[in-house]
């Protein structure tokens, strides 16, 4: 663990609402973890756990997971983003995103798609950013 990193984890635990505290400790992790999934899990649940709502994060989690070829892993992250910001038209257009590239079944695929409709099909923004 880099002086930096130790340094943003202690304000983190001294203070876990600092927000600003936190995304320097992701970004830290990423710059000398890269390679290290395990690193950053626990940074991202540790983060998500105190911000469910940042569907950006997510995003970016799913996207790390990816990066090391696990795809049980990126949709259990996916799965846990959709249960922490349901109706988030965003969260479900990556999430859906993702499964057309990498499901092969049709009917899983559009489960998932119903699924997202059914949560986001009637957001009034939904126009920049439809799920079909």
């Amino acid at each position: 663990m880099s002086a930096k990193e130790d340094r943003l984890w202690n304000i983190v635990r001294a203070n876990s609402l600092d927000f600003n505290a936190w995304t320097a400790l992701i970004e830290e992790t990423e710059k000398v973890a890269e390679d290290n999934i395990l690193k950053i899990r626990k940074v991202y649940d540790a983060f998500l756990a105190e911000f469910p709502l940042c569907y950006g994060y997510w995003k970016k989690y799913a996207d790390h997971e990816a990066r090391f070829g696990v795809i049980d892993k990126v949709v259990e992250v996916y799965e846990r983003a959709v249960q922490a910001v349901t109706y988030s038209v965003d969260i479900w257009l990556h999430y859906c995103t993702f499964a057309t590239t990498t499901f092969g079944d049709p009917d899983t695929i559009r489960r998932l798609f119903e699924q997202g409709l059914a949560y986001v099909g009637t957001d009034y923004f939904k126009h920049g950013a439809s799920l079909l």
